[in-house]
């Protein structure tokens, strides 16, 4: 019988198209479609816009399929974001999350149980500094005084100036001239004489500290118990705060000062899939060493620490990481 050569060859042809077409498939194929997750972080010039990115290429780097992306926002302007569905993720404060629950203070009217706890990143420090040759000593003595305080809205205008002016029987009007803005605009208001205090909740050491006491040598006002415990009525978020004293020597606070603290948190949308926070919690508690590098009260914080959630509850995303890894027994 004589051999089909030619037919042979359209065969081979055909079976060698056929694999070119095969496997150039997956490289047309559409790339996988990537969730995008709305972070909102915090203002200009402070530690939580600069963390924010480093947890978001902690994530995007561990978790292809999901593209994190940070936007400015503030302790309250986040909770409201969560609040009214505008955000999915959002740095926030034990004593704003408080608020917000019961329906008070900057959320009377408008409580919510949307923000639900991700995990505990590190202490959110009140700290109120003025010159070191001014004549004051209390936050009474800045009666009639020009200050520069964060912008409305920021919860250390709302939960730090307004409640610790409100414990000494003062409100805002009892402050001389105000300019509001960000934390490096306050400290260069400082800076320049237009007012004689700022203050702010932020890590310590705090780089606006810092950055006004390379100009002038600063006094930093502590809160005495009494306050405290007033403040404490107001809300049971606040913790006591001790800065040690060689932490701001250089810039002329030469012993240690009790203040308070609200810890910094990250929350999440309840609408947020528990499928996505259970995937940013892993990658941000796996990849945790990478926040010191931006927050150094963060270096060596463990898992423990992190899934510490001061009563608020759990993202059931979050939850199911936390049984996964150990650290919730109950």
């Amino acid at each position: 019988m004589p051999i089909d050569t030619a037919g042979a060859g359209r065969r081979r042809a055909l079976v060698i198209l056929s694999a070119v077409l095969a496997a150039a498939v997956p490289a047309t194929a559409p790339a996988q479609q990537r969730t995008e997750v709305v972070f909102s972080a915090g203002p200009t010039g402070g530690s939580w816009t600069p963390l924010a990115a480093s947890v978001s290429q902690v994530v995007n780097t561990r978790v292809p399929d999901l593209n994190v992306q940070v936007e400015p926002g503030a302790a309250l302007v986040n909770m409201e974001k969560i609040r009214t569905d505008k955000a999915d993720l959002g740095w926030s404060m034990t004593t704003v999350w408080a608020d917000a629950r019961d329906g008070v203070g900057q959320f009377a009217g408008k409580p919510t149980d949307k923000a639900l706890f991700i995990a505990n990143f590190y202490p959110n420090v009140w700290q109120l500094v003025v010159p070191a040759n001014s004549d004051i000593k209390s936050i009474k003595d800045l009666k009639g005084k020009p200050v520069a305080l964060p912008a409305r809205g920021n919860t250390s205008l709302a939960a730090g100036w307004e409640y610790l002016l409100k414990v000494n029987g003062m409100t805002l009007n009892d402050l001389g001239p105000k300019s509001y803005g960000p934390v490096s605009s306050n400290a260069e208001s400082v800076k320049n004489r237009q007012a004689m205090a700022t203050g702010w909740f932020t890590v310590v050491p705090a780089s606006f500290v810092l950055d006004l006491g390379s100009a002038m040598q600063l006094r930093m006002l502590g809160v005495s118990d009494a306050e405290f415990d007033a403040l404490k009525k107001i809300n049971a978020g606040f913790v006591r705060y001790t800065v040690p004293a060689e932490v701001y020597k250089e810039q002329g606070v030469g012993s240690a000062v009790a203040t308070f603290q609200s810890p910094t948190i990250l929350m999440a949308s309840s609408r947020t899939p528990p499928e996505v926070v259970y995937k940013i919690t892993k990658a941000i508690i796996e990849g945790r060493g990478e926040f010191a590098n931006i927050v150094k009260a963060m270096k060596g914080i463990t898992p423990a620490e992190m899934a510490t959630n001061f009563d608020i509850p759990y993202h059931p995303g979050a939850e199911k990481y936390y049984r996964e890894a150990g650290l919730l027994k109950k």
